[in-house]
């Protein structure tokens, strides 16, 4: 039996994980969440950063509208346009520089609990922060 929805009934808001983090204020997510997977629809006003990063979870994500800039483990940075689909895979570390405002849609499983607000166990480990 299915459930349905509608995405304005799931608040817009920012990325808990990015608290803090430099370039991030304009990236807002919405989240739809089931036990296994997870699909986040991003919006980006003014351009944003999520510095490079690592977790469990496998993701792919489809760029709808704009550009961004990507990096995935030891790969060159490549620069993505709308219609183009990411996928990064489980542990790899990856970052992303939306450029300008961009819509996108995530697929994200398993679902990286650490997006929800009060969520206490650290899931997403930023390169910086490795290194220590």
């Amino acid at each position: 039996m299915g459930t349905y929805h509608r995405w304005e009934d799931f608040p817009q808001r920012t990325v808990s994980y990015l608290a803090g983090r430099p370039n991030s204020e304009g990236i807002q997510i919405r989240i739809l969440s089931a036990e296994r997977i997870m699909l986040t629809q991003i919006v980006v006003r003014g351009g944003g950063t999520v510095p490079r990063h690592r977790h469990e979870a496998e993701q792919i994500i489809l760029l709808q509208k704009g550009e961004a800039r990507v990096t995935t483990g030891r790969e060159s940075p490549r620069v993505l346009r709308a219609g183009d689909i990411w996928i990064v895979p489980s542990n790899t570390m990856h970052g992303v520089e939306y450029l300008g405002d961009v819509d996108a849609l995530e697929i994200v499983s398993p679902p990286r609990m650490d997006n929800f607000i009060g969520y206490t166990i650290k899931h997403t480990f930023f390169e910086k922060e490795e290194e220590k």
